[in-house]
């Protein structure tokens, strides 16, 4: 038998690498993943580099790349082109910092970013060019189709909402893959899927169930030879029926190496044997040729992150959850005078920035900063009535518990707690769930001109349908705090009024 009749493929993937390109004392292992990659590519000619997506956001390397020096090329756009990357699934994370950014990067990018059910309002045309991209390796045809779970993008960024539409996920990858399999004809079908797998999250709520639909994917279509998930960050390699599914991990602390092995028939090729890896990237150095290519960019980062915002002590720390649910705190004041630079409206909202929220305390720099706060939320100018305002405080209280004055039950994510200045309310713990909040200077039938961050808006938009948008900020509220801690004039001064009863 002729060699030219048997062909092997190697089909690396990573996955969520979230911009962690910054080589500290233990290395970055994007650079690893690029030596292994060099080591498998000089052994066979025939690779097939993917990503499920989820790199342009979740690290203070991504936040300065998108929102401090926006003009630059992002060092993962860079990275991934010098990889030689074949395409890479659409996580929602690409959206955090808006469409106009993630556009660009796409134009940067040398490989095309896939997802079948991202599409033009108008026209429900596929956004981001053609949602698959075929590989012809010595006459075997790979068909490489992307998704991107429609429960993730329910509540990301609402700039989108007058441009883009989200299909059902299922929905849009029936019609697709039998779109693929009539017109290109495939001898292997492989489906990014940013979205996770059920069975890696046992106690997932319904919402979860919604957001990861990959059993769903396989048990309905069937046709699927192997699918790539994320989201999740866990390292897993199964078997469905015929489908190999797999998934990659976070920030390639590893990756995923499926080997493809081809046999020629008459007309076609024959698929002989499908073998996985799991690879451990610590045992591989670094690349030097990429690191080379990055040294600026790590470099400007890193002298960015260590700059000091304010000579003056601050004490703003929180210490745990109950903290600030149940008075007024020097850390929500800070972001109630923040979010009120770009519209000071009598009302504003805010709320948590991350679960487990720490504050900020002592000499803040950028990172600390980034650390408290890692999302580029906007404000929101908005009318909205009493009523919804209610609404918003009774979900986020009537989600916890406390037992003899201490929190026992925490069931809500934390960073749905909002905190209202400019409404003076009282929360009787002791109240059934949701009829716990005291209004006292609100009428739930008038109209009220607030400012809150589109986080709030977006997770609470069930209450606010009939909300008015009046503008929306251009500026996060990680600059708008940051201009707040810069100014030596500034001192929190508590004026958030409210009562929890416990």
């Amino acid at each position: 038998m002729n060699k030219s009749e048997k062909v092997a493929i190697d089909v690396i993937t990573t996955s969520d690498m979230h911009s962690y390109f910054l080589n500290g004392e233990s290395g970055s292992n994007i650079y690893r993943a690029g030596t292994y990659v060099k080591s498998i590519r000089e052994k066979n000619k025939h690779v097939i580099l993917l990503d499920s997506g989820g790199s342009l956001a979740g690290s203070l390397a991504a936040f300065y790349y998108a929102v401090v020096a926006p003009y630059k090329r992002h060092p993962m756009i860079k990275l991934m082109n010098a990889m030689q990357y074949d395409a890479s699934g659409i996580s929602p994370n690409e959206f955090k910092f808006g469409l106009s950014f993630f556009s660009r990067a796409v134009s940067l990018s040398r490989f095309p970013w896939l997802s079948a059910n991202i599409e033009y309002k108008q026209t429900r045309e596929p956004y981001f060019s053609t949602p698959y991209t075929i590989k012809e390796i010595d006459g075997v045809k790979v068909a490489i189709v992307g998704l991107t779970s429609d429960g993730l993008m329910e509540r990301e960024h609402f700039e989108m909402e007058n441009d883009v539409r989200i299909e059902k996920t299922l929905l849009s990858s029936k019609r697709w893959i039998r779109f693929i399999h009539e017109t290109e004809m495939p001898e292997f079908l492989i489906v990014i899927y940013h979205g996770g797998l059920n069975q890696l999250n046992k106690s997932a709520t319904e919402r979860e169930q919604n957001v990861n639909e990959a059993e769903k994917l396989m048990q309905t279509l069937g046709v699927i030879d192997l699918l790539i998930t994320g989201h999740q960050h866990q390292t897993f390699i199964g078997q469905n029926d015929k489908t190999l599914y797999v998934q990659a991990g976070q920030n390639a602390e590893q990756l995923i190496h499926v080997k493809l092995n081809f046999k020629k028939r008459t007309n076609s090729y024959e698929l002989e044997n499908v073998d996985s890896q799991i690879v451990d990237l610590n045992e591989y150095d670094e690349d030097p040729d990429l690191l080379d290519l990055t040294y600026y960019d790590r470099k400007t980062v890193n002298h960015w992150s260590e700059e000091c915002l304010t000579t003056l002590e601050t004490e703003a720390s929180v210490s745990g959850l109950a903290d600030v649910i149940t008075q007024p705190h020097a850390f929500t004041q800070l972001l109630h005078d923040s979010i009120r630079q770009a519209y000071d409206n009598d009302i504003s909202c805010v709320h948590l920035p991350t679960s487990g929220e720490k504050g900020l305390s002592g000499n803040i720099t950028n990172e600390r900063l980034y650390n408290a706060y890692p999302h580029p939320d906007i404000p929101v100018d908005l009318t909205l009535k009493g009523q919804q305002i209610k609404d918003i405080l009774e979900y986020c209280y009537g989600h916890i518990e406390f037992s003899q004055g201490e929190l026992s039950l925490t069931i809500v994510d934390e960073t749905l707690c909002t905190f209202w200045q400019g409404v003076d309310y009282t929360i009787d713990m002791n109240a059934q769930p949701f009829k716990r909040v005291h209004l006292h200077n609100i009428d739930l039938e008038h109209t009220y001109r607030v400012c809150m961050t589109d986080y709030c808006y977006r997770n609470y938009k069930q209450y606010l349908e009939s909300a008015v948008i009046h503008e929306s900020g251009e500026i996060t509220m990680v600059e708008l705090i940051s201009r707040k801690l810069t100014d030596s004039n500034y001192k929190i001064q508590q004026h958030q009024s409210f009562n929890v009863l416990t």
